[in-house]
């Protein structure tokens, strides 16, 4: 018969929900929440960098759509 060791830092399995919400919320605490300014600057930092992404992208898109155009459809031929 074969033993299986649990490893020293595994927490043993507890059952139920009630462990499991007390675990989240043990967790939750030990969380460093940012401050209003650090969420504020954080936000914006999103903001800038999903438009920046999206013009990137359609830029992009335009371009190689248009070269399809006029290659592809066009046989180069305008």
């Amino acid at each position: 018969m074969a033993v299986t060791a649990r490893k020293r830092d595994e927490p043993a399995a507890r059952q139920g929900i009630g462990p499991f919400l007390r675990d989240v919320y043990d967790e939750l605490r030990k969380v460093v929440w940012p401050t209003g300014p650090e969420l504020y600057r954080y936000t914006l930092v999103v903001i800038f960098t999903v438009i920046v992404l999206g013009i990137f992208i359609g830029g992009t898109d335009y371009v190689l759509a248009e070269a399809a155009k006029r290659t592809i459809y066009n046989n180069g031929v305008h």
